[in-house]
Formats: structure tokens, C-alpha cells, sequence
């Protein structure tokens, strides 16, 4: 399968496996304040077990003080890391897989609450979307950064590691010594196209003379970053050029953005011009980070030739058996990332990295050993939604004998609502894999058939998972039983059709998806929140992705409002900040307002049976992420 994906290559004289290279993520799981540990080492592990063909590490500090850009990641500053890498890397290689180690300073994107002190850049230039001013650099501090980013390979080299790279895109360091629109600097560093790109040709030069010709070094840098006066495709393609003069044995094709992680409704591939504009124009090997949730895509690019490797990062959160699944015919079997930015979204609280389709993520080695004492005993799962089908795998890896009910002709729950939405393609995806996952598993699933006690009782069960999800929330307010009240789900299932002007109450992403499909309708849209932000609790990111494309139908939107009452011409709201009432004339009402758990059915099987469990959203409404996390971990401690 794949031919191309999976056939071997070389970057230097390090011979890759295969063609998939899994690329640096932020994890928030190595040891506090830098370094090693048996988390770190699980997570990894788990990936290289997995196939894939070319590791690069997360971002590792090369310095302590400013150039620790977050808390709890991987070093490589003094001598004593020599012995922690190690560890890492060889238990990579018991798996043939290759490890490179990134190299990184976070330079202005720094935040002082974590490194204790002012940013430090090549210019006094801050994010345009917020973060501390840094301080600029001294030329003698620039020529000591070299020094860092040289004696960094070095320990690199002495653990055994197969490569480094150095991490010049996503506005950090290196990335901001080349931007024109980050470095204004006057002195040897700054100012020409040379002197932007002497700080990066001092490090690759020092690295050749520290480690020899035949450590492999590669690049990654931005092939657009989309600001102002910042880099464009052109100046990257100038950039690989010279970094290949310079002896780089390979550039990683990336794009910065200002939030540069795109969300779930970008299409695979969308990239793919960039790292091809690049390819062209060297000849040694191309690494393409281009979105990729699918092997067929991934060989699809190799086929092209826009690039030599291709990037798979999210896609290993998902699921890091990725690489031997496609390669061995079982690509349905894949774990496929939804694009949700769960992952991120933890990142930037300081909390370790979850994913919301695989709850193992980033909790490695305490899943590590499941165990297996269900004996082929019974237990019903209520609800095929993603906790319930969660909750039956992590219950037959134990050895139970779970039996899977939905009242549905199709298991996925809500998801199977979540996506009617714009661009949501890929949860229909994640549906169809946790269907091939059941099935493959030997899990007996009851569709269309609604679980009651006497059905259940005459399995006999040894215990059960109720998973029935929740139900929208429609609040006693008055009027709201009209007959131009809708709910969002009606709206994406097509039982209802709304026109003319639409209030949406509620911005969660269920609220701004079904505002989005109503745009797109044509409906003249009022979007009702109560809290003081449209979105409330979800990454920025994706709350700005869906809204980019509401936006253009002119919507009315009000924060800081409460629905009071629904009448057949309009609504009536108070604001919150005075107490105002606000009267909004619409013609059809959708209410997105949350969820709540269907209570009366966990009170029956409650009622009925001794050994209970309550997962996702029939425990506490939430997302994807929660649901599941909820879901393997109570199956995974399931007892009596």
C-alpha cells in the first residue's frame, strides 16, 4: 500500500524508512523546566512503534531564561542533557524510526510570566496580536545565540540523535532574524537579504565545523507568513536556495500565519504550491507540511512532486499507529484528526496536550497496561455516540464482552449532526472510522434499537455504560414553545427550514455553525450570546475561522444579552451591562443554547442495575475532547 509513502529516502547521508515524517508538535509533557522524562519517552515511543518513518522532537530549548518558551519541554543547553536525550533516543531506535531534534529559541514570542523576564529579538518589535515588547539584541548577543544554537547540535549529536533541526519559521527567533518585517536592525544582522540570513548561515556553518559534514541538518522556514512586509513565497524560495549553498540537508515547508494553526475546514493539501515553488528551485529533499489527514493525500503529493517527505503532525496525535495502518491495507482503521484544535487549545492554557479523538494522547504510559480481567463478561453501552464507542473498545481491549446500543441507523450520535456544517467533512470521517474500529474490534452493536431495562436486563449484564448523550436546552422562558422556535438541530438536520430574519441565541460552535448554514441560506442573521465574547470557551482560532465566513452577510450580532421572551414577531432581550431591554424583530427563533444530560434515562437504568457508569454528555454536556477523555478513562478503571 502507498509505494511511494512508504519507500525509503535520504536526508544527508541518514537513510529515513519511509517518506512520512512525523513533524514537531508542542506536547507540554516533557519535564519541568526542561528535559527528559518517562512521559516524554512513552509519547514518542508509542509514534515510533507506530511506523512512522522521520521523528523531529518538539521545540528544545537551547538556553534557559528567555529562550525557555514554555514550561515543560525537551533541552539540549548543557552536557548533562546528553544522557536525558539519549535515553530518548534509544528507545526510538529499537523501532528503526530516525529522530531529529528541533532546535529552538521562542525569541519575541517568549511570555514573561513563564521565562521571568523581557523577550529578547533582533528588533523591538511585538505580535501585532498581543505579547510583551522584546528587548533588542546586542550584536555581541546575537554572535552568543550562534554559539547556543551550535553547542546545541553538539549535545544533539554526542546522544546519538540522527539529525537536528532548526526551527526558523512560526515568528520564533531565527524566523524573526530573517522576516523583514521583524528584524529592522542596522548592524551585520540586519537590513539586506545576507545580512537577515547571516544569523541562520552562522549557526549551519558552526554546526558543520562542531559535527561534521555527515550530521544531518535540516530548515524549517515559512513559506509565507502572511503579514505585512514579512516573507512571501518568493524570498522563501531565496531563502531555500541559500540555506542549500549553505550546506542544509533538507528544508521543512511551513506557513506562518498570525495563529498559524488552521482548523478543521482548511482542505488537505492546501499548501502543496508552496513546498512545490521550493522544490523546484533545490535539490535537496522537501519536507511538506500540508494538513495531512490521509495516506491517499499524502501519496497523492509524493506523486506530484511537490515534495520529498510528507508531514504528518496532528494526524500522530490522533492516532500513532498512522503509518503501519496505511501501510498494511487498514487506512479505515485510522484514527483520522477532525481538525478540531483541542490540542492547541490545551497547549495554550499550559496544560499537556490532549486529543479529542484518541483520549491516549499525551497519558501514554498511565493507559500503558489496561487490565484485562473482563473475562467475556456483559456490559451494556447505551449510546453509540464517540463516549459510548470509547467506552466499548477501551472495555473489550480488557477483555469484556460489550454490547452497543443506538436508538440510530447509524452510529456517531450527534456527530452525525455536527456534521451538516460547512467544511466539516472530516468528522463524518472520524464517524466512519469508529465504525471500522466496532466492527473490527468484534463488538456487538444494536442499531436502531432503543436499550430499555427489559433488554437489557435479559442480557444480564455485568454492568452499564450509559452513554445517551444530552438533549438541546430549552429554557422556561415564555413563548418558547411557538411555533417559530427552532433548535439548531433541527436547522442542520433539515427537519426545520428557517427564512427571512433568524435570531441564533447562543455562540457556542454549535450556535455559530447553524448561524453559518442560515448565512448561507440567505436568512438576514441576529446572533444572541450572553457572555461578553461570541464563542465562549473555544480556541480562538476556530471561533475566527467560522465567523471569516459569516461575517460577509452582514450579521447583526449582541454580546452581553439575555433571551427574556419569544413572541411571534420577534424577541426581547436585556442587556446585561445596563439592564435595558431590547426588543429584536426576527421571524424565526433557533435556539443553541447547550445541552443538558438526559436525567431521566440515567435515573432509570440507575434505578434498575448496581453497577453504573455515567459517560460524556449524558454526565456533563461538552465536546468531543470531554466525552471521550470521560469515556476510556472509566472503562479503563471499570470494576465492580
Amino acid at each position: 500500500m502507498y509505494e511511494k509513502l512508504h519507500s525509503p529516502m535520504n536526508i544527508g547521508r541518514v537513510t529515513i524508512p519511509n517518506r512520512v515524517v512525523m513533524t514537531a508538535m508542542g506536547v507540554f509533557i516533557a519535564a519541568p523546566g526542561g528535559g527528559v522524562n518517562d512521559d516524554i519517552i512513552a509519547y514518542y515511543e508509542a509514534r515510533a512503534k507506530g511506523g512512522v518513518g522521520l521523528i523531529t522532537t518538539e521545540v528544545t530549548r537551547i538556553t534557559d531564561g528567555p529562550g525557555g518558551g514554555e514550561p515543560c519541554q525537551l533541552a539540549a543547553r548543557k552536557p548533562s542533557d546528553i544522557l536525558e536525550l539519549q535515553r530518548l533516543v534509544d528507545t526510538i531506535h529499537k523501532y528503526d524510526t530516525k529522530l531529529f531534534v528541533q532546535l529552538q529559541h521562542p525569541g519575541r514570542e517568549a511570555a514573561p510570566f513563564i521565562i521571568g523576564e523581557q523577550p529578547i529579538a533582533p528588533s523591538a518589535v511585538a505580535n501585532p496580536i498581543g505579547g510583551a515588547m522584546p528587548r533588542e539584541l546586542t550584536t555581541a548577543e546575537c554572535e552568543e545565540l550562534v554559539e547556543k544554537f551550535i553547542n546545541a547540535a553538539w549535545i544533539v549529536q554526542m546522544s546519538g540523535a540522527d539529525g537536528v533541526e532548526l526551527h526558523g519559521a512560526h515568528g520564533y527567533l531565527i524566523n524573526e532574524f530573517l522576516s523583514p518585517a521583524m528584524n529592522l536592525r542596522t548592524d551585520k544582522y540586519g537590513g539586506s537579504f545576507e545580512n537577515r540570513m547571516r544569523f541562520l548561515t552562522e549557526i549551519l556553518a558552526g554546526i558543520r565545523k562542531r559535527c561534521g559534514k555527515k550530521f544531518p541538518v535540516s530548515v524549517r522556514i515559512n513559506a509565507e507568513e502572511m503579514i505585512e512586509g514579512g516573507i512571501d513565497l518568493q524570498e522563501a524560495v531565496k531563502i531555500a536556495v541559500e540555506l542549500e549553498a549553505a550546506s542544509a540537508d533538507a528544508v521543512n515547508v511551513s506557513c506562518y500565519t498570525i495563529g498559524c494553526i488552521e482548523p478543521g475546514t482548511f482542505r488537505q493539501g492546501w499548501k502543496r504550491h508552496m513546498a512545490a515553488a521550493i522544490k523546484k528551485a533545490v535539490k535537496i529533499p522537501v519536507i511538506a507540511v500540508c494538513n495531512i489527514k490521509e495516506p491517499a493525500v499524502a501519496e497523492q503529493l509524493l506523486e506530484e512532486g511537490c515534495c520529498d517527505f510528507v508531514g504528518v503532525a496532528r494526524g500522530h496525535l490522533a492516532d500513532p499507529q498512522w503509518c503501519n495502518k496505511a501501510f498494511s491495507g487498514r487506512e479505515a482503521e485510522i484514527r483520522k484528526c477532525i481538525g478540531c484544535l483541542a490540542c492547541f487549545g490545551e497547549i495554550v492554557k499550559l496544560k499537556r496536550v490532549k486529543c479529542a479523538v484518541n483520549p491516549v494522547t499525551g497519558r501514554e504510559r498511565e493507559y500503558a497496561h489496561p487490565v484485562k480481567n473482563g473475562a467475556g463478561r456483559i456490559v451494556a453501552v447505551i449510546g453509540a455516540g464517540p463516549a459510548g464507542v470509547e467506552a466499548a473498545l477501551t472495555l473489550k481491549e480488557r477483555g469484556f464482552s460489550p454490547v452497543l446500543f443506538d436508538d440510530s441507523a447509524r452510529m456517531g450520535g450527534t456527530l452525525n449532526t455536527a456534521d451538516r456544517g460547512y467544511g466539516k467533512e472530516k468528522i463524518t470521517r472520524y464517524v466512519d472510522s469508529l465504525i471500522e474500529q466496532a466492527q473490527k474490534a468484534g463488538i456487538a452493536v444494536r442499531l436502531n434499537e432503543k436499550a430499555t431495562i427489559e433488554s437489557v436486563k435479559a442480557l444480564n449484564p455485568w454492568g452499564v455504560f450509559v452513554a445517551g448523550g444530552a438533549e438541546p436546552l430549552v429554557p422556561p422562558i415564555p413563548g418558547i414553545d411557538g411555533k417559530n422556535v427552532f433548535t439548531a438541530e433541527d436547522v442542520l438536520l433539515g427537519r426545520a427550514n428557517p427564512k427571512g430574519k433568524v435570531a441564533v441565541i447562543g455562540s457556542g460552535m454549535t450556535g455559530i455553525e447553524t448561524a453559518e448554514v442560515l448565512a448561507a441560506r440567505g436568512c438576514r442573521l441576529t446572533l444572541v450570546e450572553m457572555l461578553p465574547s461570541v464563542g465562549p470557551g473555544m480556541y480562538e482560532t476556530v471561533v475566527a475561522d467560522v465567523m471569516r465566513r459569516i461575517v460577509p452577510h452582514d450579521p447583526k450580532v449582541l454580546t452581553g444579552h439575555r433571551l427574556e421572551r419569544v413572541g411571534p414577531d420577534g424577541v426581547e432581550l436585556t442587556r446585561l451591562e445596563d439592564g435595558e431591554k431590547v426588543f429584536v424583530e426576527v421571524d424565526a427563533i433557533v435556539l443553541a443554547m447547550g445541552v443538558r444530560p438526559r436525567k431521566a434515562l440515567v435515573d432509570e437504568f440507575k434505578a434498575a442495575f448496581s453497577n453504573v457508569r455515567v459517560v460524556g454528555d449524558a454526565a456533563k454536556g461538552g465536546r468531543i475532547l470531554e466525552a471521550t477523555q470521560d469515556a476510556h478513562g472509566k472503562a479503563f478503571v471499570f470494576d465492580a
